[in-house]
């Protein structure tokens, strides 16, 4: 920062014109420079005197140089932001360093809002005392315009993402429902029940809990079909898997095996349990009255049931068992259940998960 020889407006506006006749360059630059240009000097009662400015300054003053020169910049900045300005150059004059800061306002006559982007250099005196600043302010409310473009683009993409995302999530969410449920009766299906069945019967294992199974038939399916169509079957299956899910509790699982045949696993229940829930499935199906068409159709189920023993060295061995059980009901006449009593031989125990 270059020392002057005086602080009064003339004497710096003077330097100024000193400046740009010794230098051309510097003449072609003040006149020129599409920036805001100014100087200005630092009265020693703490006021700042606009000294100069370059054309560019004039137009957005809206007057000429020689009508704004040893005028107070308290005088020519509007009220709104008057004291702002001077705040900024109190600091600069206190610090004595170079001050770079944003600032906005409107412009006379317009009501938008507009942005510049000012450097303030403090120029020292012979006594080392601040004499005057030059100020430089560029205009960048084009820069903010485009920020502002690129801020609502980008929350218009953070909502499109948040969209997509929650879409995805609920296409997911529903992937999950058609894998995990059975899409006619509600209960498991059977890759999910087995899946959830295995895991059950790992965990009885290792704590040495009791664990019972079901195996389940709709009695003369194929006959309701053929006799009344299949979407008569359908209801029947959406029937039997109501009755299934009100009586059976929330850590039971109850899945669809295939076609009219459902199978329950009792994490923790003895066979005496099962048996009992067994008759209870018998009773809630034979006393249902399934109407299709006005005419009573009637319903029955065959059970067969099995308690974990241990020969029973998976859930298929499991099930099995019980599977037989419920073949035994069949030839038996139907509309009941039996339970398994001896683990069958392990080249049998092959129900396929």
């Amino acid at each position: 920062m270059s020392p002057i020889a005086s602080s009064t407006p003339a004497a710096s506006a003077g330097w100024i014109r000193v400046l740009r006749r010794r230098f051309p360059a510097f003449e072609s630059l003040w006149l020129e420079f599409p920036d805001n240009v100014f100087l200005i000097a630092c009265d020693r009662d703490g006021e700042f005197l606009l000294a100069d400015c370059n054309p560019a300054q004039q137009a957005f003053i809206g007057l000429p140089a020689a009508a704004t020169q040893g005028k107070r910049v308290r005088d020519l900045v509007a009220e709104p932001y008057r004291e702002t300005v001077l705040e900024r150059y109190r600091q600069c004059v206190a610090t004595g360093k170079p001050l770079i800061y944003e600032e906005s306002g409107t412009v006379e006559g317009g009501g938008a809002v507009h942005y510049w982007m000012t450097l303030l250099v403090p120029a020292l005196g012979a006594d080392g005392r601040v004499e005057f600043i030059l100020g430089v302010s560029r205009d960048v409310t084009a820069l903010h315009q485009a920020e502002e473009v690129l801020r609502r683009a980008n929350e218009e993409l953070e909502q499109r993402v948040a969209m997509r995302t929650a879409e995805l999530e609920a296409a997911n969410a529903r992937l999950r429902q058609i894998a995990m449920y059975d899409a006619l009766t509600g209960v498991f299906s059977r890759a999910h029940f087995f899946e959830q069945g295995r895991d059950a019967f790992r965990l009885s294992g290792e704590r040495d809990e009791p664990l019972a199974v079901l195996m389940l038939d709709i009695d003369h399916f194929k006959r309701i079909n053929d006799r009344w169509g299949h979407a008569a079957g359908d209801d029947v299956l959406r029937m039997v898997g109501a009755k299934l899910a009100a009586l059976f509790g929330a850590g039971d699982l109850i899945g669809r095996c295939g076609g009219e045949e459902f199978a329950v696993i009792l994490p923790g229940g003895s066979a005496g349990q099962a048996c009992e829930l067994a008759n209870q499935v018998c009773e809630a199906i034979r006393s249902h009255a399934f109407i299709w068409q006005g005419v009573r159709i009637p319903c029955s189920v065959s059970i067969g049931a099995a308690e974990r023993q241990p020969g029973d060295d998976t859930l298929e061995a499991l099930l099995h068992r019980a599977d037989l059980a419920l073949l035994q009901v069949k030839a038996g006449g139907r509309d009941g259940y039996r339970l398994a009593t001896e683990p069958a031989p392990a080249a049998a125990a092959g129900l396929p998960g």
